[in-house]
């Protein structure tokens, strides 16, 4: 019989894989090529071993290995990361959807009536997973995505028509806004923006520094609140009374926030952890009267 047996390929490149990564890391690679790449979800691989791959599977299965050998993240390889119930579409040119970025938006959801009208913005949109998860949660709001990357904009529109969500994404710097958009009134700020400092660097994994952008990353250790304080900024001006601002933070400035929301005006603020017990979220509001 031609083609390639589904069993043993996945036995071939599971060992491959195993001697870089943990035995358990590794099944779970093979688990995510073989069902992002061809769509054999795991119920499938489990009931059909016998299953036969054909010669150009067998090819792209063993590049996709070799480039995870290499130390690309897993999302690039494939294309696809999962957010939530989304499949997002992801390149080097955006940044790879975290848990912790998904855990926040379930929070933000579990603050509002879903059936509420109200005005979002994401600001630093990236892939859009945050703006295009808004909008399939709260039916009724007008989601709008900014961004200073055309590509990561295109890519966000791509995310939102292939996931059945109506959001408008827009190209504009937050650090000299321009958009007609930021100057309406708005309900909801969410942002998940550069906040790791350059000192940083050293710490982290090299499959992040040499593969995620690093304009979506990293901040200058002299002024680490940069972006926060911009967004604070314009919030102040437009955001409707009992509106909101949420952020994703470094773990290590959970009161170094809190006291830049008390500057800029906003009365109260509460920093909240993340499934591992880190600083993650700021949420402000109750915007002081002046």
């Amino acid at each position: 019989m031609n083609g390639f047996n589904l069993q043993k390929t996945k036995r071939h490149f599971t060992e491959a894989l195993a001697e870089t990564f943990p035995r358990r890391e590794a099944e779970q690679l093979m688990r995510i090529l073989l069902e992002d790449l061809f769509g054999i979800d795991l119920k499938r691989q489990l009931l059909e071993p016998n299953l036969r791959m054909d010669e150009m599977q067998h090819y792209r299965l063993e590049q996709a290995v070799r480039r995870l050998l290499d130390g690309e993240p897993v999302q690039y390889v494939t294309g696809m990361a999962r957010f939530g119930d989304l499949l997002i579409k992801v390149s080097p040119a955006v940044l790879i959807p975290r848990p912790e970025t998904e855990e926040m938006v379930q929070k933000i959801c579990a603050t509002l009536p879903k059936e509420k009208h109200i005005r979002i913005w994401d600001i630093g949109t990236g892939s859009g997973c945050i703006a295009i998860a808004l909008a399939k949660y709260f039916k009724n709001a007008e989601v709008i995505g900014f961004d200073v990357s055309e590509t990561a904009l295109q890519m966000a529109k791509e995310n939102a028509e292939s996931n059945g969500a109506k959001a408008t994404f827009v190209q504009d710097d937050v650090l000299n806004p321009q958009s007609e958009f930021l100057s309406q009134p708005v309900d909801l700020v969410v942002s998940n923006p550069p906040y790791v400092c350059d000192s940083e660097r050293a710490a982290m994994e090299r499959n992040v520094l040499d593969w995620e952008p690093e304009n979506a990353l990293f901040v200058p250790d002299d002024d680490p609140l940069l972006f926060y304080r911009q967004i604070l900024k314009l919030a102040k001006s437009q955001l409707n009374p009992d509106g909101q601002v949420w952020f994703e933070i470094n773990e290590r400035m959970g009161e170094e926030m809190l006291q830049l929301c008390r500057e800029m005006g906003f009365d109260e603020a509460e920093i909240m952890v993340d499934f591992a017990g880190k600083a993650r979220f700021c949420c402000a509001s109750s915007l002081a009267k002046s």
